[in-house]
């Protein structure tokens, strides 16, 4: 599909047109057409290789620009998700905060993946991403957004979503990246400082970004889950409410190289921040703290070889659980022991993910280009300790139980070997097809085969339609698989993958080059989601859930001078729960989302922004007695200035202006009033570009 784009008449490409016409008015009309068409086909290469033109894309994606962002006052990635048509905000005692894509497995982690410039960042313990959601948006130049499972058939599945946050490492000739400085204050003591910086010669380039940022947030929170009997009944009565620390501090380093058709991408995350609501549900000291380091390297080969494109991949990742806290109050009684000082814990395990992908492209026959290889991956942990206050005599002093009473397996390992195989078949040029598979087996439960199927037809340059079919699917976590000697949560190796077939159709209405409404409706049949409750810790495949609904974005002007963007989310379904045999509506799920933004560009230099979001009401699990999670609106405001002779820019915002209660619901018989998040708070950032 890549041809088409350039029959679109974007301004650019008319404005070359009209130049070459006049500047080579005595070339031969070969010459200028020759000319002409290898321009169209740059610009198409950029504008595919950077989404541009993703209304033509074979799959629902929603794109946003780095420094549109800015100016709104989106402070991270965070901020820049709550805005996705279909997407939520979930958290757990954690705070391992998540976004949930149309309302699947709200309490589960790993539904989606997250990409630093294409390459797979989900942590292996919780299969999950938070350490990466404070990502700074002066270090992000674009994030893509698909939703649905059929985004991926290299080897990587996305089982509800998939987002793509692109750096300035990527670059084109005419879109090069300026080095800059940036620096940020904000409420709750934040702070942040970071860089950017490039070197390029003639075959080699070195981009560099790296930010530094802490906080000392706290929020009120309890009673804890010891009011619910999460430690036994007969320790009620020690359930606390306080502050709950929420305090962040993490650095980031990023390397991205590039010699001719080698490539290398690395990333150093030192992610640490307080322990939240606590391990086993009780309210942690405010020095406690849990790390989510994570490391990776892939080193990379794309070669164009006549008809052949060649990519090759290999790269290391390592992740680890790191948590020192007080697990439980002074007096808890365990068993035939009373821990007069409360119990302390150090939990330690360090996980390391080698992969090794190679694909190959070929478009030597007319209107096909097939893409087929395999992606081999070996997850292990190769190290693990659990330390615990001395369980015999009550003492705090830590006993190393790691061979005796381990909190985690430590001979956890999997490998898993992926085969894939696409075709890109235009039919003609108003149709075209994408279908493919991808075929996996693993050391344990396999996920077989998964088919997609995606259409894609204009009727004319202004309308489009898609229809997609996929099958996907999300392996348990090493959390649910391997964790040993917790009252809370009780692994399992027998799981299956979670499973979901997906129907998907959109239409996409452009008005103009930069302004659309996009339609889509979508059916999906998830099977052996995974779940675990405080009655029942251990992890089980025990829900099925059928989901539909629909999803409308708007992207446009008022005037020649602004920008507004507005989309709306209904989900709703049935969750058919094993164990009980009975189906219920869905649980802590919003039926209703709404989210929207307007920029008005003062003049060159300043602009004033408002964003609003609501999250409608989340009902319950049939179990809990606690009313539902109450809707809420929020409203955001932001003041860019830039100063176009010193090339700075000072941007001054106020979230949730009228102080909106916002909750995160919480699971079942864990913290009652579920989790508390960030009322009134500020923000100022100051960027300066070189």
């Amino acid at each position: 599909m890549k041809h088409k784009f350039s029959y679109k008449r974007c301004g650019f490409i008319i404005t070359f047109f009209l130049t070459s016409c006049v500047s080579n008015s005595h070339a031969t009309t070969d010459d200028i057409m020759a000319s002409i068409s290898g321009d169209m086909a740059y610009f198409n290469e950029v504008a595919t290789a950077t989404k541009q033109n993703e209304h033509y894309q074979p799959y629902i994606i929603s794109v946003f620009q780095g420094k549109e962002l800015e100016k709104l006052g989106i402070s991270n990635l965070k901020e820049a998700l709550r805005l996705v048509p279909g997407v939520d905000m979930a958290t757990d005692n954690f705070n391992n905060q998540t976004p949930i894509f149309r309302g699947s497995n709200s309490l589960a982690y790993g539904q989606s993946k997250l990409f630093i410039d294409d390459v797979p960042v989900n942590n292996l313990f919780f299969d999950a991403y938070s350490e990466y959601l404070g990502m700074p948006i002066e270090m992000i130049k674009r994030i893509e957004v698909i939703r649905g499972p059929g985004s991926k058939t290299d080897g990587v599945n996305a089982y509800a979503g998939s987002i793509n946050v692109i750096t300035y490492a990527e670059e084109f000739e005419g879109f090069e990246t300026n080095d800059n400085v940036v620096a940020k204050y904000a409420s709750h003591d934040y702070r942040m400082g970071g860089f950017m910086k490039t070197y390029k010669s003639k075959d080699l380039k070195v981009f560099v970004d790296f930010y530094y940022q802490q906080d000392d947030k706290k929020l009120p929170s309890g009673p804890d889950g010891l009011s619910r009997g999460a430690l036994g009944a007969n320790n009620i009565p020690l359930s606390q409410s306080g502050d709950a620390p929420l305090w962040l501090k993490d650095y980031s380093l990023g390397v991205n190289i590039k010699y001719k058709d080698f490539s290398i991408k690395s990333r150093l995350l030192e992610h640490t921040q307080g322990s939240a609501y606590g391990i086993n549900l009780a309210l942690p000291l405010e020095s406690d703290r849990l790390k989510l380091p994570s490391y990776y390297l892939e080193a990379g080969y794309d070669k164009e070889i006549n008809d052949f494109k060649v990519d090759i991949k290999a790269g290391v990742k390592y992740d680890a659980f790191d948590s020192y806290s007080k697990l439980a109050p002074d007096g808890l009684v365990l068993g035939p022991s009373t821990f007069l000082d409360g119990i302390y814990g150090e939990h330690y395990a360090l996980q390391r993910t080698l992969y090794q992908s190679s694909y190959l492209k070929y478009s030597g026959i007319s209107n096909h280009v097939i893409t087929t290889g395999y992606r081999l991956i070996n997850e292990e942990t190769i190290d693990m300790s659990s330390k615990l206050s001395n369980r015999a005599t009550g003492d705090v002093a830590l006993v190393d139980y790691t061979n005796t009473l381990p909190f985690f397996d430590a001979d956890a390992k999997r490998d898993i070997a992926i085969f894939s195989l696409q075709d890109e078949f235009s039919f003609n040029n108003d149709l075209s097809f994408i279908y493919g598979f991808n075929y996996e087996q693993t050391s344990y439960q396999n996920a077989g085969f998964e088919p997609r199927i995606s259409m894609v037809y204009q009727l004319d340059t202004k309308n489009i339609f898609k229809a997609i079919y996929s099958r996907s699917h999300r392996n348990a976590s090493w959390q649910e698989m391997f964790t040993m000697n917790n009252r809370a949560r009780v692994g399992s190796s027998d799981l299956e993958p979670e499973k979901v077939d997906a129907f998907e159709v959109a239409y996409i209405n452009k008005f103009s080059n930069d302004s659309y409404l996009q339609t889509n409706l979508f059916y999906l049949l998830n099977k052996n989601q995974i779940h675990n409750s405080t009655t029942d810790p251990v992890y089980k495949n025990i829900v099925d859930t059928d989901i539909y609904g629909l999803e409308l974005e708007y992207k446009g002007h008022i005037s020649s001078v602004d920008q507004l963007y507005m989309n709306y989310s209904y989900v709703t379904g049935t969750s058919n729960i094993r164990d009980i045999a009975k189906s219920e509506a869905l649980s802590n799920v919003a039926h209703h989302l709404a989210k929207g933004y307007y920029i008005y560009n003062l003049n060159p230099s300043f602009s004033l922004s408002g964003l609003a979001y609501y999250v409608g009401s989340k009902n319950r699990v049939s179990t809990d007695a606690r009313e539902k999670v109450d809707a809420y609106t929020s409203f955001d405001t932001a003041l860019q200035y830039k100063n176009l002779q010193n090339d700075y820019t000072l941007t001054f915002s106020i979230k949730n202006i009228f102080d909106a209660d916002i909750r995160y619901p919480s699971a079942q018989n864990t913290y009652s009033q579920d989790y508390a998040q960030e009322r009134r708070t500020f923000l100022i950032s100051l960027k300066k570009e070189f």
